[in-house]
């Protein structure tokens, strides 16, 4: 007998009516074609794990052809996990570091990191049914994880310090007797960070919140409320305490 489950794990675990290899191929590049899945394949085969300047420069090579777009002097570090790469475009002169993430699921979903933009060790960037935007000059810090079924936008040269949770939705309770596991998502509308904002370490910011420009939020804070521009706030939950 099948357990209670989400959405996502009914259709990884699968199995009666499509094939391993089928989920798969969804899975890594969608519904692009072989070809795509035999190049994708290859270069994480070949490159993917390859340590120094080798790694680095085969990686800046071939990796591009992968994505929707990508720009000049764009570096990959070794062992990230990339997922439907050509719903994903990438600006010039990104730095993405080792053991990152850029998780796109879904056909509406997309990741757009732009011109400048650094990407933190063991981060994680999960378009699930959503977009994420990252503008100019953002600085997402190690060890985050920014994921969404709707929209999250991060603004120019904002700093996002390690381990923030970004843009996480919340399972609803509202029928009766169904697992909690197994209920619908509650969707508030995403994220939004304004332009040269400061999100302090292992900060959380839940799904339906605006941060404006020039914000600070201080490290350990639970933002579950819109901060205005030029705000400081800090706390669980965060409260301002000066602008």
């Amino acid at each position: 007998m099948r357990p209670a489950m989400t959405k996502q794990q009914e259709e990884l675990t699968a199995g009666e009516n499509t094939s391993r290899f089928e989920l798969y191929k969804k899975l890594a590049v969608g519904k692009q074609s072989y070809a795509k899945l035999f190049y994708y394949e290859l270069c994480l085969l070949l490159f993917g794990n390859l340590p120094g300047l080798p790694g680095l420069g085969l990686r800046s090579l071939f990796y591009p052809y992968l994505f929707q777009a990508c720009g000049k002097k764009t570096a990959f570090g070794k062992s990230m996990v990339i997922r439907n790469p050509n719903q994903c475009k990438i600006g010039a002169n990104v730095l993405i570091d080792d053991f990152t993430s850029l998780d796109i699921r879904g056909e509406n979903s997309s990741i757009e990191i732009s011109d400048f933009s650094i990407i933190g060790r063991f981060t994680t960037l999960a378009a699930k049914g959503g977009e994420i935007i990252l503008a100019k000059g953002a600085n997402i810090g190690s060890y985050c994880r920014i994921a969404t079924n709707s929209k999250i936008e991060i603004g120019e040269s904002s700093l996002i310090a390690a381990y923030c949770y970004i843009g996480p939705g919340n399972h609803q309770q509202g029928e009766a007797g169904k697992p909690l596991i197994s209920q619908e998502m509650e969707i508030k509308g995403g994220v939004k960070i304004g332009a040269h904002t400061w999100i302090g370490a292992r900060t959380t910011i839940l799904d339906g919140v605006s941060i404006g420009d020039n914000a600070i939020i201080g490290a350990h804070s639970f933002v579950k409320d819109d901060i205005p521009s030029g705000a400081v706030a800090f706390g669980s939950p965060a409260k301002i305490v000066k602008t």
